[in-house]
């Protein structure tokens, strides 16, 4: 386990709560754990623990899919087991929710400033492009290891897909952050297109992405969640009226 100077310091430099940087430490502890399973990362953390582990928002949780469903195959209390023997972090699975296309578990730890808990969201969907990338070496006793990962496109994809279902502030911040990277817009639509289809979501065009409600849907939570994983939280309006601007070549 790292000293928690080395906390105290990455908290300093990215100016954000050391509870969050302690979540952040441990969840990539879990991913070492995981990394010799058939899950494939994705979500907000895989952009920031793998694609852009220094400028990106921190994360809460680890978010995979398992497109052939085999739950019982991640044996997951060996794996907290061995992880602990590695990390000198103490776990403890403490709930687990199932069905056929979904499971969740919650993982309680004990690092360096007490017992938290971490949230592993696991679904069946299709992936469509699954890459290998090392996990970047951000705290100083990390193992060197890769893990199986979503391509940027399709995270994206995804991300696209999730605000059509719900309003997390977190899914529209990561959207205007990948904007402004170059990506494939091809290939990001046609697997957007699959994937709302796949959900039976009855995708129109871009203005379903802006019900006449949504600032004051995501006010009240803006600022209040995104401070708590970066430490600039840029203003509401302007990110959504860039998302807007840029999101043209869905239609």
């Amino acid at each position: 386990m790292i000293d928690k100077r080395e906390l105290l310091e990455k908290s300093r430099k990215k100016q954000l709560n050391l509870a969050m940087i302690e979540k952040d430490y441990v969840l990539g502890w879990l991913l070492f754990g995981f990394s010799g399973t058939d899950l494939i990362f994705k979500g907000g953390t895989a952009l920031s623990k793998i694609y852009f582990p220094r400028i990106w928002r921190l994360s809460e949780d680890l978010d995979f899919s398992l497109p052939k469903g085999n739950f019982d195959q991640l044996k997951v209390s060996e794996i907290l087991d061995s992880v602990a023997q590695k990390s000198g972090i103490w776990f403890r699975l403490k709930n687990e929710y199932r069905n056929p296309e979904y499971l969740q578990l919650k993982i309680q730890y004990n690092a360096l400033l007490g017992k938290n808990w971490a949230k592993i969201d696991v679904t069946t969907e299709k992936v469509f492009e699954t890459l290998s990338k090392k996990i970047s070496k951000t705290y100083s006793d990390y193992p060197s290891f890769s893990m199986k990962v979503m391509s940027i496109e399709e995270i994206f994809a995804e991300k696209l897909r999730a605000i059509l279902e719900r309003n997390k502030t977190r899914d529209y911040y990561d959207i205007w952050r990948i904007l402004s990277l170059d990506i494939d817009k091809r290939k990001v639509r046609k697997i957007f297109l699959k994937k709302v289809k796949v959900k039976d979501l009855g995708f129109k065009g871009t203005d379903q992405f802006f019900p006449d409600d949504l600032e004051e849907i995501l006010k009240p939570y803006w600022e209040r969640e995104l401070s708590r994983l970066i430490n600039e939280v840029p203003n509401m309006s302007r990110v959504l009226r860039d998302i807007e601007n840029k999101i043209q070549f869905l239609d």
